[in-house]
């Protein structure tokens, strides 16, 4: 046993937020020279796990992966074998399983997973597709006259449900559809950007969603679905765009329209605790905290580059965003600085698109980017845990979504491509 050999030693004492897996956090006589491995042995070795039993682990000191030996670790922070360290183990993250692959017509530039067990696309084609699990596609929805930037599912029971899309033809569409009998239908037109319609959030209670566009508004809108068009104010189109427009459609007009960006805003995102509570980002190199019942934006954070994704995790109450840029920004909303980032993650090579976090993880996150890679982040680590391949060659990933355990990224290469993630639950004390 690697544990056992001689060398210097250094007191350790061993704690875990995972319970199941927790020793006696006496400290214990440890070889210095010892990495990640011996460490794990020592943990399997105290907890009698033999053969298929033993468990690959992870160990933090203050918070941050150890990385190196513990005679290196001391080193570097000029401390001496006769300290006592304290060392948090949790069980190491899996590596992502891919599964398949579904084929579209075009870019896949949005998508999102439902916890029942289906994936919503849209694409450059105009068309937005339901598929299921058997990699068969059930739906194809048709009504948009330009590509799908942003989809959201709204309800699903069974075999019926309904989606929201927008498009870079300025409208949201609200669909119902019926899998027994292969129908679908246009529930109403939500209208009011003169922009694309580049984001879509719905709030925790499902009675209100947010869209975010290229024209530097945020607006705000029911899930009511009405019966009657509302009452649109014009907006000046040229002749050609007016006789797009489907007369036949039930208008919906938005409820509020936030008007403080300077610039697109392309990604909103909806507090999951709070219903009232909104986050954008925007062209502007913003990113903006809003109370929607009220009007206000109540934080602006400032960085220098253009926002292109964000998401929030409940667990952990951190925003991540991409950016024009290779780094991953995080931040704290309820802190009052506003420049002050939390914590960059560096390792893709060129703009990050699209960010998800894990959905049982406070440390967990995913992230896409214009390099062709997936990258799965423990924000712990200084760098990431695994680095995925969308497609072949460098094609661009467009879009992702971590949904329990299962990972969906879109992209250029006209793919949408599932992995299966190893269920975070329990893997910290959040959780």
């Amino acid at each position: 046993m690697e544990a056992l050999v001689e060398g210097p030693q250094v007191q350790v004492r061993f704690v875990t937020q995972q319970r199941q897996y927790a020793i006696p956090e006496t400290a214990i006589q440890t070889p210095a020279r010892l990495r990640r491995y011996g460490l794990s042995q020592i943990i399997n070795l105290v907890l009698q796990n033999e053969g298929e039993k033993q468990r690959p682990f992870d160990f933090l000191i203050d918070g941050e992966f150890l990385r190196t030996s513990l005679a290196e670790y001391l080193e570097d922070k000029g401390m001496s074998t006769e300290n006592v360290l304290t060392i948090e183990y949790v069980e190491s993250m899996l590596p992502p399983t891919p599964l398949s692959s579904y084929e579209h017509d075009d870019w896949v530039s949005a998508v999102q997973a439902h916890q029942a067990g289906g994936f919503l696309t849209g694409s450059y084609d105009n068309h937005v597709r339901l598929w299921n699990k058997q990699a068969e596609c059930t739906q194809i929805l048709t009504g948009h006259t330009g590509p799908i930037k942003a989809v959201q599912w709204l309800t699903s029971d069974g075999d019926n449900g309904s989606v929201l899309s927008g498009a870079m033809d300025r409208s949201i569409l609200a669909w119902e559809y019926n899998l027994s009998d292969n129908s679908h239908n246009i529930l109403y037109e939500c209208r009011g950007h003169t922009g694309a319609v580049e984001s879509l959030a719905l709030n925790a209670t499902g009675d209100q969603f947010a869209s975010g566009s290229a024209d530097a508004t945020i607006k705000i809108w029911t899930t009511v679905i009405p019966t009657v068009s509302d009452h649109i104010e014009e907006v000046t189109e040229t002749r050609k765009k007016r006789k797009t427009v489907k007369e036949d459609r039930i208008l919906k007009a938005p409820i509020a329209t936030l008007s403080v960006h300077t610039g697109p805003v392309s990604a909103v995102v909806f507090s999951p605790t709070s219903q009232e509570t909104l986050y954008s980002g925007g062209w502007d190199h913003s990113v903006r905290v809003w109370d929607i019942e009220n009007g206000v934006n109540t934080t602006t954070k400032n960085c220098e580059k253009v926002v292109h994704c964000l998401d929030y995790s409940e667990h952990s109450g951190l925003l991540a965003s991409g950016h024009a840029d290779p780094v991953i920004r995080l931040w704290d909303p309820r802190s009052e600085d506003s420049s002050v980032v939390k914590q960059t993650l560096s390792g893709h090579q060129n703009w990050v698109t699209s960010v998800s976090w894990s959905p049982s993880s406070s440390y967990m996150l995913a992230s896409g980017s214009y390099d062709g890679l997936i990258k799965v982040w423990d924000i712990r680590a200084k760098g990431a845990l695994y680095t995925l391949s969308h497609g072949k060659g460098s094609k661009k990933v467009l879009s992702i979504d971590w949904s329990s355990d299962i990972l969906l990224s879109g992209g250029e290469d006209n793919q949408m491509k599932i992995h299966k993630m190893q269920d975070m639950a329990g893997h910290d004390d959040s959780a």
